[in-house]
Parts: C-alpha cells; sequence; structure tokens
C-alpha cells in the first residue's frame, strides 16, 4: 500500500512540475531556443562588481542590479530563468567562447573589435566620467587633462583601452603621461580612489551618485560624459538563434514599459535606449 501511495505521489508531483513549466512556457511572449526551453534557464557571464550595474549584495549573498534585473525580465520573456556565473571582466568574452556560460550581460560596451566575435543585442547607452574624491577641486574636459595623474580603471575595459591610447599621446607631444592603475573588477578600481591610492577614477557617470548614496560626500563627479558607448548583452555568433530571442525579448520588454521600470528602480533612466 506504501509503494502504491509512493507511486501516486511521485505521478502527482510529475504532474504539477510539468504543469508549472507548461504555465511559464505558456506565459512566454518569446519563443526560446529549444535547447533552452528544454534547460528552463539562460545562464549568463557576469562580473558581479560594478555596482548598480551588478554586483553582490552583502547581506544575502545574491547578485543584484540593473542587468541582474534586466537578465531576468528577459529570461521571464522566453519562459526561462536566468542564472549568473561571476567571470572577471577580461574574461567574460573568453568564457563565453569556452562554453562556460550562454551569454554575456554585465555592462558590455558594443564595440567593433568584440563585434568579430559576438553580436550584441543593446540595452543601453553607457555614459562614462571622471570621478574624483569629494576634496578635490581637479576639474577635466577630456582624458587628455589627466596628464600627469593617476588613474585606476578596470583591466580589460574599453575605458583602460582609451586610457591607454589618451596616454600615449601624452607621451608623443612630449607630455607628463598617465599613470594608469588597472584593477580586476570596478569595485576594486573605485576603492583605489576611495582610499587616497588614485587622483581619479575613470568608470560609469552613474556611479558617482550610487557611491554617494552608500557613503554620502565621497566622491564627485570632475569631468562630463566621455566615451559614451552603446551597451548590449552579447552572444556567440553560432547562436544567433539566441541573439534574435533576447533581442526580440528586449522589445516586449520595452514596449511593456518593464524596460523603463527597471532603470527607474536602479536610477538609471539617463541610459535608456529609448528616447
Amino acid at each position: 500500500m506504501r509503494r502504491s501511495a509512493g507511486k501516486f505521489a511521485a505521478t502527482l508531483a510529475a504532474a504539477l512540475i510539468a504543469g508549472a513549466l507548461f504555465s511559464s512556457a505558456s506565459m512566454a511572449s518569446v519563443t526560446a531556443p529549444e535547447r533552452y526551453a528544454k534547460a528552463g534557464k539562460i545562464e549568463f557571464c557576469t562580473e558581479l562588481a560594478y555596482p548598480p550595474w551588478e554586483s553582490i549584495n552583502a547581506e544575502t549573498q545574491k547578485p543584484e542590479g540593473f542587468d541582474i534585473d534586466l537578465a531576468a525580465a528577459l529570461a521571464k520573456q522566453m519562459g526561462l530563468s536566468a542564472e549568473h556565473k561571476n567571470i572577471a571582466f577580461d574574461g567574460l568574452i573568453p568564457a563565453l567562447q569556452a562554453g562556460q556560460c550562454d551569454a554575456i550581460i554585465s555592462g558590455l560596451a558594443d564595440k567593433p573589435k568584440r563585434r568579430e566575435v559576438v553580436d550584441f543585442a543593446d540595452y543601453a547607452v553607457g555614459g562614462n566620467s571622471i570621478i574624483t574624491r569629494a576634496d578635490s577641486k581637479a576639474t577635466f574636459k577630456s582624458l587628455a587633462d589627466l596628464s600627469g595623474q593617476k588613474v585606476s580603471v578596470a583591466v580589460g575595459s574599453v575605458l583602460e583601452d582609451e586610457l591607454k591610447l589618451a596616454s600615449e599621446a601624452l607621451k608623443g607631444a612630449g607630455k607628463p603621461p598617465i599613470t594608469i592603475v588597472s584593477l580586476q573588477g570596478g569595485t576594486d578600481a573605485f576603492q583605489q580612489l576611495a582610499a587616497g591610492l588614485a587622483d581619479a577614477y575613470l568608470g560609469a557617470t552613474d556611479q558617482a551618485s550610487y557611491f554617494n548614496k552608500q557613503r554620502p560626500g565621497l566622491v564627485r563627479l570632475a569631468s562630463p560624459p566621455l566615451l559614451a558607448l552603446m551597451v548590449g548583452v552579447a552572444t556567440l555568433h553560432k547562436d544567433k538563434d539566441l541573439h534574435d530571442s533576447l533581442d526580440a525579448a528586449l522589445k516586449e520588454l520595452e514596449a511593456s514599459g518593464e524596460y523603463k521600470a527597471i532603470l527607474g528602480k536602479w536610477g538609471l533612466e539617463a541610459i535608456s535606449i529609448q528616447q
């Protein structure tokens, strides 16, 4: 009798799970590629060290941020869940190529050189600025004004590349170059500034207000927005079906207003791709 009851319970549990999966899939507005539909999830490579875009919540030890919420919303449009693997920024594309994840969402700039390897579904316009401690009176109009300054930045980022180009141009003009301090993540690079070990930090414009919320009066924007770049979800060329599904899901979020709601939650309305 117990055996029969066990079989009945197992059958009922299987039916409930199947029903839940069917319900999730039926609510999806975008068809997921079959292999992801079977897995029930999309795995994203994300460097969880660039708040408010993405970071690990100190209390829950779970990922949070704009990119995390957007990834969840995109996956939900396809009837899937989103998971994140914490990968160092300069290792994001290699990890994707190695099959460690299905896509990248990590404030990754849509650059022509990267497009040689991946496709982008653009979802933000990322502005960047030179940030200093609040007690600094320095102002900068361009990266060239950083001549002789010690500047921290995330390694492997487009911003690091731009600093190197600006420094080389300064040297070529006979001016003091920029001392570039490249650190593993955006948070580490910012802490270099906060600790007084760098004169400035080159990062996302919105980071200044975010860090001032954590520690009021800590930093200030010392330049206008520089190096505005499109930011997107990256997928390998061979996974065009996933790219197309993500792009379609993004358009659904834009049309429904959920995209703007996620931006508003994190105070990032300025980076919207919607006019």
